[in-house]
């Protein structure tokens, strides 16, 4: 029980100053825990109300208990003794012998006894819990008490942090309220004495209040101070249908339903009316009525309707008509310019002290931005969802169907699962529209103010809680693209209004830019992540592991390691002093490794654990929390200007599709480290920019003519013979002698036969682990036979690491049991050497490898992790390539672009995004120039 308490403390102060509900609702929580009560009252100062105020209830009547105060100072309410002498106290009969202020309160809500337990904060009171029992007698034992007392004071400094901001909250909104009506006064007052005939002026607001609908009065005024008084006291004006004169044209929730109120309107004799007002004709003897309305064009939604009253009939001639609707257009303007003007400094301070602070992640600083945004509104509950691609389309995702959140909510209790909405309009199945999916796809916010009605008809609603009345949503747009939604919900219908649409807008200009960086942050980190992976993986039946994961029983093998610790100090040096922009070493040229070897060798390994190395030291020495900058690329998977633009960037227009200013690689990665396969396939255009970039470090865009200059380290890698490629005119000799300064021949699996015994229990474990359910135990881990490494060792491989891998992969699926002996070695290497396979052994071998990758990529991996990754390292072949193709062509379409959304290849818009259109490119070309589809 100390544990959970302990839990939910931590849970309590890793809470914003935002979250009063979430804490309080863990603070009940942890009372059940302890009592197993459900009875559970938080009582906080309120200094803004003057009172102690329920600030949170639990079990029944938890509503109605919310709406009853108590004083702050009173001998006859059980909450302010406690909160005032602050010791903990237990009422066994309230009912009987409780203060008189609380019998009535304890009768109505059937509460016999209580304990109450004071919240203190630095020796000051801030509030009481009241733990409740429908029964007389005792409501705690002692270590139960003393366990609550203990938890309680742990947590009151988080809650008084958050209490006072929520006050503070308040308190603008009741500042903003006061204003409106100030400059909504001033503003009548000078309607009255605009023209002599006008005997009182009004300004009706939407009324939020009102569960039925109404206009309340913002502010009235009339020389007669007697008529002005008895004008106030008639209240609200009624919405519902029949209740009202103003409800003929007025629905319920605000919107103008008839289309004569679109315009001023003007009722020559109120007596003629009968929904009128009786007291407006009889006690206060007014007769004609000017309305004007003022309302938001788009929605129809009544913003205020300004009423001109005069107390004998009388028809406004056409100038004073004019006038009067310019006065009331300057009424709106007042209300709304002067009236949310605090709150909005307050919008735009929170959210640029949330911009100035370091976030670790999207989600944390998604959910900061939702908590303050429901707090600063007042909405009861919230979301934002990411848009992602799925299934050929996009789509909101807020949680993955693990229920991780990858977007951010509050208040779960309300919305315990949120599932991906499908971005669409009218053209979407009424079972798959929502509210969000609506405003993302529109790029307009909007707001339902009755859920009940938009169920019955446009349907744009998606409940998540019945309990929810009205909601409002905004997207969250960068660079014309909307990367998010931001969902707020209400448990009262017609809560929000365009002031709130107006806040929410102002959250989504100042974060939107902050949100997308992150994202592409994040696609970075997952990038570096990816690479560490392949170094990470550790067998634990190998002793042989030297310097990441490479295996080094052979003397070839130690020579790479030995290679790697040699280089990577100085080297290093180098990238500390770009870190440090010093620039006396610009002259001598930038570092870079030619890495030598056949295909399959791990050219490409040997690299990643270079990169793991110098990125260590990175942590070790210049930023503890940051990653060494990295970018890899193949250039025998572009071809020309793309090769180009992808080393060096381009400008916008370079070459069709260049639709915006663009940087390469070696500009991306400026102070780390870059990777480019297949160096020898480069085309002279770029061997001879290449080159230029490695004397000095400058370069020129692609259809630019501005000099840039960026520091990286290059390490290239090829198959080719480059002498022989220089002697056929293929490659530049300068540039073999620029890369080579530093050069490694990474060793063919025949020079290091001794270490393949340790390499397949390496690989096996690795392909057990990408192709098996991960609720497999290690227990059922297939195991090589002695007999079957000695198969492997005397073989001789024509491909390498990449072989070894492909021979491995076939025995795993192929094997009897759990033992991997010699003949399911024999069988897996026939095959290769396609010598009799088994009858039906390729396709199903095909079919299964697909099936696995397909559900892979549905499981949360993306195409370069799935298909390229294991491809360029001979791990799959061109057949099972081919037919993953040809299924996600079957589910999603047959354009390239939707199948490489399905493969998740690309996740944005091919025609609107540089980096999307990039992957594109890549994934046409290996497709088409590698897989040869």
């Amino acid at each position: 029980m100390k544990r959970q308490l302990v839990r939910l403390q931590e849970k309590i102060e890793g809470y914003g100053k935002e979250n009063l509900t979430e804490m309080l609702h863990s603070v009940v929580e942890g009372i059940r825990t302890v009592t197993g009560r459900e009875r559970v009252r938080a009582y906080l100062e309120d200094l803004t109300r003057g009172s102690l105020t329920c600030s949170y209830a639990a079990g029944p009547f938890a509503s109605e208990v919310r709406e009853v105060t108590f004083p702050i100072i009173s001998r006859s309410a059980m909450v302010s003794s406690v909160f005032a002498s602050q010791y903990a106290t237990e009422f066994r009969d309230t009912l009987g012998h409780g203060p008189a202020q609380d019998r009535e309160f304890c009768s109505r809500f059937n509460i016999a006894s209580s304990y109450l337990i004071p919240v203190t904060s630095y020796g000051k009171s801030i509030g009481v819990v009241c733990i409740d029992q429908d029964q007389p007698g005792e409501v705690l034992g002692a270590r139960e008490k003393s366990l609550l007392n203990e938890f309680v004071t742990g947590i009151a400094d988080r809650i008084d942090h958050a209490r006072i901001y929520h006050q503070q909250l308040l308190l603008a909104r009741r500042v903003d309220e006061y204003k409106k009506r100030e400059a909504a006064g001033f503003m009548v007052r000078s309607a009255v004495r605009l023209i002599d005939r006008l005997t009182l002026a009004s300004v009706l607001v939407p009324s939020h209040h009102s569960s039925q609908g109404a206009l309340e009065i913002l502010a009235s005024y009339s020389e007669d101070v007697e008529m002005k008084a008895l004008y106030d006291q008639q209240g609200a004006i009624d919405l519902q249908k029949g209740k009202s004169l103003i409800s003929q044209y007025v629905r319920d929730d605000g919107v103008i339903s008839d289309d004569r109120l679109l315009r001023p309107i003007f009722i020559a004799d109120l007596t003629q009316h009968t929904l009128q007002k009786r007291a407006l004709t009889e006690q206060m003897a007014l007769r004609s009525l000017y309305v004007v309305p003022r309302y938001e064009p788009a929605t129809r939604k009544v913003i205020c309707l300004v009423n001109y009253f005069t107390r004998e009939v009388y028809r406004f001639s056409d100038f004073e008509m004019g006038l009067l609707q310019t006065h009331a257009e300057m009424v709106e303007r007042a209300i709304h310019e002067i009236g949310g003007e605090h709150l909005e400094i307050k919008v735009l301070a929170e959210i640029t002290h949330l911009l100035q602070q370091r976030n670790e992640g999207l989600h944390s600083f998604l959910t900061k931005v939702l908590s303050k945004a429901t707090e600063l509104i007042g909405a009861d509950t919230g979301s934002i969802a990411i848009v992602e691609e799925r299934e050929g389309g996009k789509w909101l995702v807020v949680e993955d169907e693990q229920g991780s959140i990858v977007g951010a909510k509050n208040k779960e209790w309300l919305k315990k699962y949120i599932p991906p909405f499908r971005i669409g309009g009218h053209e979407l199945p009424a079972e798959e529209r929502s509210l969000t999916g609506y405003v993302a796809w529109s790029k307009q916010p909007k707001i339902i103010s009755h859920v009940e009605e938009e169920q019955q008809g446009a349907q744009f609603h998606r409940s998540m809680n019945e309990l929810i009345k009205s909601e409002m949503a905004v997207p969250i747009i960068c660079d014309d693209e909307v990367i998010a939604v931001v969902c707020l919900n209400s448990l009262s219908p017609n809560y929000f209004t365009e002031e709130h649409k107006q806040i929410l807008q102002i959250i989504d200009r100042l974060t939107a830019r902050h949100i997308s960086d992150i994202q592409r942050i994040d696609r970075l980190q997952s990038e570096v992540t990816r690479l560490q992976t392949d170094v990470a993986y550790k067998d634990p039946q190998i002793s042989s592991y030297r310097l990441g994961n490479i295996i080094g029983n052979s003397r070839k093998a130690q020579e790479i390691v030995d290679f790697i610790n040699t280089v990577s100090v100085p080297l290093f040096n180098r990238i500390a002093l770009w870190s440090k922009n010093v620039l006396r070493e610009a002259t001598i040229g930038l570092p870079s490794i030619l890495v030598l070897g056949e295909t399959g060798s791990g050219k490409e390994f040997f690299f990643n654990n270079l990169y793991n190395k110098l990125n260590e030291m990175y942590r070790d020495e210049i930023n503890p929390t940051g990653e060494l900058p990295v970018k890899k690329t193949n250039i025998a998977a572009y071809s020309g200007e793309l090769t180009y633009s992808e080393l060096f960037g381009h400008k916008k227009g370079a070459f069709t599709g260049a639709y915006s200013d663009r940087k390469g690689i070696l500009e991306e990665a400026h102070g780390g480290i870059v990777f480019l396969d297949e160096i020898g396939d480069a085309d002279p255009k770029t061997q001879v920019q290449l080159l230029r970039f490695l004397d000095n470090g400058g370069f020129i865009r692609l259809g630019d003519n501005q000099d840039r200059f960026s520091r990286v380290l290059v390490v290239a890698a090829t198959n080719r013979n480059l002498m022989d490629e220089i002697s056929k005119g293929n490659f530049r000799e300068d540039l073999y002698h620029r890369l080579s300064e530093l050069s490694v021949k990474v060793p063919s699996l025949n020079e290091r036969h001794e270490d393949i015994p340790d390499l397949a229990t390496h690989f096996l474990g690795k392909l057990y682990r990408t192709y098996w359910s991960k609720d497999d135990s290690r227990e059922t881990q297939p195991v090589l036979t002695e007999e079957a490494k000695r198969v492997l060792v005397a073989h001789s491989y024509k491909g390498n690491i990449r072989e070894l891998r492909s021979i491995l992969l076939r025995a795993i699926f192929f094997r009897k049991g759990k033992f991997i002996d010699e003949d399911d070695i024999e069988r897996a290497i026939e095959y290769d050497m396609l010598k009799s396979p088994p009858e039906g052994a390729t396709q199903l071998l095909t079919s299964q490898i697909a099936g696995n990758i397909l559900e892979k990529i549905a499981e949360g991996h993306d195409f370069w992790q799935a298909v390229y990754e294991p491809y360029s390292q001979n791990a799959i072949s061109r057949d099972v390539v081919r037919l993953v193709v040809e299924k996600s062509r079957n589910i999603a379409g047959r354009s390239m672009p939707q199948i490489a959304r399905h493969l998740k290849a690309i996740s944005g818009d091919v025609n609107g995004d540089e980096e999307e259109r990039k992957r594109f490119f890549r994934f046409k070309n290996f497709l088409y120039k590698t897989v040869k589809i």
